[in-house]
């Protein structure tokens, strides 16, 4: 490991224990009415936002994971992950099994749309909470979830449909890709076969559908047969979904046996190829399918899906063909460590322009989600690593 990288570890260690935990769990959390706040102010502030399911299943995460990166006291971390569950079932659960878009900050509904992507989350912060208690309250909560999507959202095709808030269908990868999220989270804690089989049909889904044949990249919107949706003869892919999907596919082949290293090292280089700027060092928004960026501003989370794919892959290789993937996750924390530059440490910025300046006065407390997991990875895997 080169002073470097240690460098970064170390830094990266520090910003989280010194800064972020401190003012997240205090300033960040709701002491009046419970849950999580949506978001803060540079002046350390909690803005009065609504706020969304996402959220606390989010900040769920990212307690939980601050624990064991010890950068913040274990007892006190899962104190906030149970009371972050019991706010997210007490408030946003649906007589349906589903939960809720977003409630107010009085806790009373601000929005019921049930849509996919919140569904997703709440799958999976329901699987921390679990992870740590046990309480069969919490699965019990989580199959009744699962159990109303087989019931009214599947997709004759498999996946589920994505739901506005007048109610119209949509069919889209990124909503399945954190279900995939969710399913591998159940699968590391629970024997069940439900999740099993969850996590099996979103595979096969984003193998057989989710993946273009001809660029070998996978798409963002689909019809209701799943075909790509097409403009003008391209269609929308995002750098930082291939990331996370070579990402998650690895855990979920360390669970499953599924071989799926080469698809997984494909999509990763697909998306170096074509998806970053290695003179920037940055990864793009979106890219559309002929290989030109519809977007070259740049937000934070695809340079976190970009490290924790980079090291987990790296770490799959020899040692001698290792420098593409270390330069790509050294490049990308880089960038990553500019978005924390902002005038009160523990927050950071939203997106990068096209001139690489940043702009904005709060951060979303979602983001954190992204970045401690980007930094969990680093921290342990980089290290490992040529």
């Amino acid at each position: 490991m080169t002073n470097e990288v240690q460098k970064n570890i170390d830094y990266a260690k520090k910003w989280l224990s010194h800064n972020v935990y401190p003012l997240w769990g205090d300033i960040g959390v709701d002491k009046v009415n419970g849950g999580f706040v949506e978001s803060l102010s540079f002046s350390g502030e909690a803005l009065p936002l609504p706020r969304r399911a996402m959220v606390q299943c989010r900040q769920i995460y990212s307690f939980l994971t601050g624990a064991r990166l010890g950068s913040c006291p274990p007892n006190w971390a899962h104190q906030h992950v149970i009371l972050g569950t019991k706010y997210l079932v007490d408030k946003f659960s649906l007589p349906s099994g589903a939960f809720r878009y977003s409630i107010e900050i009085n806790g009373t509904p601000k929005n019921d749309t049930p849509d996919l992507y919140t569904q997703a989350f709440a799958l999976f912060g329901l699987a921390q909470e679990y992870s740590i208690t046990k309480d069969p309250k919490t699965k019990d909560r989580a199959i009744q979830l699962l159990d109303y999507l087989r019931r009214e959202r599947t997709v004759p095709g498999g996946g589920f449909t994505e739901l506005d808030d007048q109610g119209n269908k949509s069919y889209k990868s990124n909503p399945h890709m954190h279900m995939f999220e969710s399913a591998i989270a159940w699968m590391q804690i629970d024997p069940d076969p439900r999740w099993k089989d969850l996590g099996r049909e979103l595979i096969t889904l984003c193998l057989e559908k989710f993946i273009d044949q001809k660029t070998g990249v996978i798409g963002e919107y689909f019809d209701s047969s799943w075909n790509h949706k097409f403009e003008n003869g391209r269609f929308i892919f995002e750098p930082g979904h291939q990331y996370e999907w070579s990402w998650l596919m690895s855990l979920y082949e360390d669970l499953s046996g599924q071989d799926l290293k080469d698809i997984r090292h494909r999509i990763f280089n697909l998306a170096e190829k074509y998806g970053t700027s290695p003179q920037r060092k940055i990864a793009f928004d979106e890219v559309w399918s002929d290989w030109t960026p519809k977007k070259i501003s740049s937000r934070f989370w695809p340079q976190c899906e970009r490290i924790k794919a980079a090291v987990r892959l790296g770490n799959e290789v020899v040692k001698e063909l290792q420098g593409p993937y270390a330069k790509a996750a050294d490049d990308a924390l880089e960038t990553l460590f500019k978005f924390f530059t902002t005038p009160t440490p523990g927050m950071w910025y939203d997106q990068l322009s096209e001139t690489d300046t940043f702009s904005g006065d709060s951060s979303k407390s979602s983001s954190l989600y992204h970045i401690v997991n980007a930094l969990e990875e680093y921290i342990i895997l980089r290290a490992k690593m040529a």
